[in-house]
């Protein structure tokens, strides 16, 4: 029977508790730059900033290559060789300083395209400045992910919460002043490089920095595992942010506001869900790596019993802030036409919630295609009923789109769990995969 006080009590449970609490200062960072953006200036204004965000989180899966799930996966496997590990991290975080540079002047050079794309020249500005920031993501994502798969989960969350905490300060800031509100955007170059900064001292404290100089022979190893992890994340991003986007595209500034401020609550409860994946990932490295599933069959167990449960109760939660902020913190700036939207997604979140904490399994197991396959059919599903649904039904659409996007999403992950892995995650039990 599962032990709810042993669980917490140990490392796991510490750890998803951290990551809990990380969890929790994102979504109160991203509550409060919805709320204040929208009170101070207005929801055209969030809707440029959150459009922009959309393409700089696109942009900044391109930027890392991939690497970062590669470091990942390295610093489990090689727990017992440091210094191997260090060098790793070295040519992995060398690496993406280097391919974080080309992003940012392809995205620079690339201005005309954003202008010609979503012909407001607010937008084109925040842009950007944003691409600063894509020099430096990419070598934030190999620390922090070297972090992750070392199972520093304490530092983790703290890193994660320091970044979201500069972002809303940085933002706030901009939108109080009389400043330009496509400034608000630069917020990302000075996150990333606070973020690298701590991680750095915090690896070298840790004496996680051992061997840490470039190796050529990583260089070639990184590339190969990322590249055909490239996908897998930008798709992930993609969907995450495609609805945003092609709202940008047939709708006007003020509906992309106010959709993105729904969508902002249902990406709070999915990146909760998402804090325990986090724990799992290094976990499930090494189950792939001694070929024992029943710690890995345990925690799905948990996971169904549980979550479901826990995010419909979070998911009515939700629903009623939403209708608290609209009506009474900024009322007349029609964030209630989003109610409709939220729980549509709420209740998609609802149905997959079990299977969301093992999303990355292929990944993490050694099969990088296969999970670029499965994102790629949820982008394509996203993309088409975004297309076909928006222009017609308006930000209902986009979240009907979005909604079936992630049942797509747990049924692809279903079929290639059970094919390559042997791992039935319907059932729970573990039998010789179809297919190596």
């Amino acid at each position: 029977m599962f032990d709810v006080r042993k669980f917490r009590q140990g490392k796991l449970g510490r750890d998803i508790l951290w990551t809990i609490g990380s969890f929790g200062i994102l979504a109160v960072s991203g509550i409060v730059i919805n709320l204040v953006v929208t009170r101070l200036r207005d929801a055209s204004a969030l809707g440029v900033f959150n459009l922009t965000y959309a393409v700089y989180v696109i942009a900044s899966q391109i930027a890392a290559m991939g690497i970062h799930y590669s470091v990942l996966r390295q610093a489990a496997l090689l727990e017992k060789a440091p210094v191997e590990r260090g060098k790793m991290l070295a040519t992995g975080a060398m690496t993406a300083f280097a391919l974080g540079l080309l992003c940012f002047l392809a995205v620079y050079l690339l201005e005309p395209l954003t202008a010609m794309l979503f012909d407001r020249p607010e937008t084109v500005i925040a842009v950007r400045y944003a691409a600063f920031g894509l020099i430096l993501f990419p070598v934030t994502k190999v620390l922090v992910a070297f972090v992750n798969g070392a199972r520093h989960m304490r530092a983790f969350s703290m890193l994660q919460a320091n970044r979201y905490i500069i972002v809303m300060l940085w933002v706030i800031g901009i939108a109080a002043s009389s400043r330009p509100f496509e400034e608000s955007t630069l917020c990302f170059v000075v996150a990333e490089s606070a973020t690298i900064i701590a991680s750095a001292t915090y690896l070298y404290l840790k004496g996680e920095l051992t061997g840490f100089h470039f190796d050529s022979a990583w260089v070639k190893r990184h590339l190969n595992f990322g590249s055909k992890s490239l996908l897998a994340g930008m798709f992930v991003e993609m969907n995450a942010r495609i609805d945003v986007l092609l709202l940008g595209v047939f709708l006007s500034d003020r509906h992309v506001g106010i959709y993105s401020f729904a969508a902002m609550l249902a990406d709070g409860l999915y990146h909760l869900l998402a804090m325990i994946r986090v724990n799992f990932n290094p976990l499930l490295v090494a189950a792939m790596r001694d070929g024992s599933w029943a710690e890995s069959q345990r925690l799905l167990q948990v996971s169904k019993k549980y979550l479901p449960l826990g995010t419909g109760l979070f998911s009515v939660g939700l629903v009623g802030t939403l209708f608290i902020l609209a009506a009474y913190v900024v009322p007349s700036k029609g964030l209630d036409a989003g109610i409709p939207s939220l729980a549509i997604l709420l209740v998609g979140l609802t149905i997959i919630s079990p299977f969301i904490p093992f999303d990355n399994l292929l990944m993490v197991s050694g099969f990088p295609m296969s999970q670029t396959v499965q994102q790629f059919v949820v982008v394509v599903c996203n993309a088409g009923l975004n297309l076909i649904l928006v222009p017609r039904i308006g930000i209902e659409g986009a979240a009907i789109a979005t909604t079936v996007g992630y049942l797509v999403g747990i049924s692809v992950l279903y079929y290639f769990t059970q094919r390559r892995i042997g791992w039935n995650l319907l059932s729970n039990t573990v039998s010789s995969p179809t297919r190596g």
